[in-house]
């Protein structure tokens, strides 16, 4: 219920009264599934390893923060997801998954904020780790995290934070893992692969989305210049069709 606020505000200025509703219902339909035992199980347990994974380290990423509390200067925070962390577990079976050798690739997450999943994709010997980030808090927060962090357990030893808006931000032209839990919605998100394919054309080479929590994925499903190739529980991965590289 995170999003809520803001989709009911673009639903009422898009349709008015019958899209005041059609984001009620919703509404309603997501907080009936969270009341699940199950769910809040899932939920807790998901906080547990969070809280156990900032207390291990000393670090804070832990918490959820929505996008009108912070001070953001920027026309796109309308359409921001509130920040939460990625769960450890399912990062790592995710990222485990890519028959890839970490060393020719650079990780990127998209909407990085407090930095978690910066610093989870350093267990593995990534080529160099960038988050991008449009809030100053949340990117001096992952930058303190990024200090904090013991360098010993790191596989990556070139981790940043970056403070800018994911729209703007230059594509390396090593082969990419592009990350996302759930950061923004489709009117953003269709801007980020605008801009990973307009760099497939500059620079052909092997790309990946991993997208946890895809809310956006069928975007991504839909492009022609990406194949699903992993379902791993509520994380999607996408690769660069055999014509890209």
């Amino acid at each position: 219920m995170s999003d809520f606020v803001s989709k009911f505000r673009r639903a009422v200025q898009r349709h008015g009264f019958i899209g005041m509703l059609a984001v009620s219902a919703e509404n309603i339909t997501r907080l009936a599934t969270m009341l699940r035992p199950s769910v809040r199980a899932e939920n807790r347990e998901r906080e547990q390893r969070a809280a156990a994974y900032d207390e291990r380290f000393g670090i804070d990423t832990a918490g959820t923060i929505h996008q009108t509390k912070l001070n953001i200067n920027n026309p796109n925070q309308l359409h921001a997801v509130s920040y939460g962390g990625s769960d450890p577990k399912p990062f790592r079976d995710a990222i485990g998954t890519l028959s890839i050798d970490y060393r020719r690739f650079v990780f990127i997450d998209f909407g990085s904020g407090k930095g978690r999943a910066i610093l989870l994709a350093a267990e593995f010997p990534f080529k160099r780790i960038v988050g991008v980030e449009f809030s100053e808090e949340l990117h001096r927060i992952a930058q303190d995290n990024i200090r904090r962090f013991p360098i010993n357990t790191s596989k990556c030893k070139d981790v940043e934070s970056v403070c800018m808006d994911v729209v703007d931000y230059p594509l390396p032209v090593d082969g990419l893992v592009c990350y996302f839990c759930n950061p923004f919605d489709a009117t953003i998100m269709a801007q980020v692969l605008s801009n990973i394919r307009k760099s497939l054309l500059r620079n052909s080479r092997e790309i990946f989305i991993v997208y946890y929590n895809p809310k956006e994925g069928h975007l991504v499903d839909q492009d022609d210049y990406f194949i699903r190739v992993e379902t791993c529980g509520n994380v999607h991965i996408w690769r660069t069709t055999l014509e890209c590289y």
